[in-house]
Parts: C-alpha cells; sequence; structure tokens
C-alpha cells in the first residue's frame, strides 16, 4: 500500500478567527500553496494514481483535501476519525474496518495527531515525523503499526 499523509494548508489565525476552530478555513495564500503543492507532486510523479482522499471533516483539512483530489484526480471523503485530537489506534482501527481499502489512500488531517500515526505505522518516535502546513510524507508497506516505511517527505516549498 501507499499511503500519502498530509497536513492541513495555511489556515487564518485562531486570533483573526471568531467560529468554532473546527470552521476555520485556509487564507488565500494556504489555498494557492496546496495547490501549487500538489501540482508539484503530480508534475515530478511524486503521487501516481491516487485513488481516494480521506480527511478530517475540519473546514480546513477538508479544503486541502479537496485541492488534494481535484488536482490528483481522486474522490475526497471526510471521516471523523481524522478530525484534530484522535488517537493513532482509532484511525486504524477505522480504516481497517473498512471494507475496500484502496492501494493508494491519502490520508489529511492535523498535527500532532498525523505525526502520531506515521510513529505509530512505522514504529519510530512520532516526535521525528513533524509536518509543515500543507507538508507530505509518503508511506509504503501494510497498513498496521510498524510495517510501514517512509518513502519521502516533502515540504510545501520543497516539492
Amino acid at each position: 500500500m501507499d499511503l500519502y499523509i498530509v497536513r492541513h494548508g495555511i489556515p487564518v489565525d485562531t486570533s483573526d478567527w471568531d467560529g468554532d476552530d473546527s470552521t476555520r478555513p485556509l487564507t488565500d495564500h494556504g489555498e494557492a500553496q496546496a495547490e501549487a503543492f500538489f501540482e508539484r507532486l503530480k508534475k515530478h510523479g511524486d503521487i501516481d494514481r491516487l485513488q481516494r482522499v480521506l480527511t478530517s471533516p475540519y473546514a480546513r483539512a477538508q479544503r486541502t483535501a479537496e485541492i488534494a483530489g481535484e488536482v490528483l484526480g481522486a474522490p475526497v471523503e471526510a471521516i471523523v476519525e481524522l478530525s484534530s485530537s484522535t488517537s493513532p489506534a482509532l484511525v486504524l482501527r477505522t480504516l481497517e474496518n473498512r471494507r475496500e481499502l484502496p492501494e493508494r489512500l491519502m490520508l489529511v488531517g492535523h498535527n500532532p495527531d498525523l505525526p502520531m500515526l506515521i510513529g505509530a505505522l512505522t514504529g519510530e518516535p512520532s516526535l521525528s515525523h513533524g509536518l509543515d502546513r500543507c507538508g507530505a510524507v509518503r508511506l509504503e508497506g501494510r497498513l498496521e503499526p510498524g510495517a510501514m516505511r517512509v518513502v519521502w517527505r516533502k515540504a510545501p516549498g520543497a516539492a
């Protein structure tokens, strides 16, 4: 399995947002950065034949996922288990319980949840897996704890 794990793009700052955190959107710069990042990944062949994007339902993650889906030609689905502050064990259980899991899947969510998930999947400490906003990691292997390896890590400015 090829698993692409992506942190959401740049959101509106919390000091400029009066609404609920789950509704905090990407900035215009965050949207443009996400589009450029996914275009570069596609152009360089870093993501090939992506089959599905699963995302946190939070607005900033969902918009990042929508941009990825548009650029990479994959359907997008929001799942509550990728919301902020969920455990890697819950995410893994949810993925394992899906009837058909694609071989090339992207997950879009939040820090520190995603680094913890990467750590669980690779068997390496989560502190070494921090993600920039709109940063991505490609994992390869079986979807179970300790059974995946990092193939590449990309920052939005260095795709």
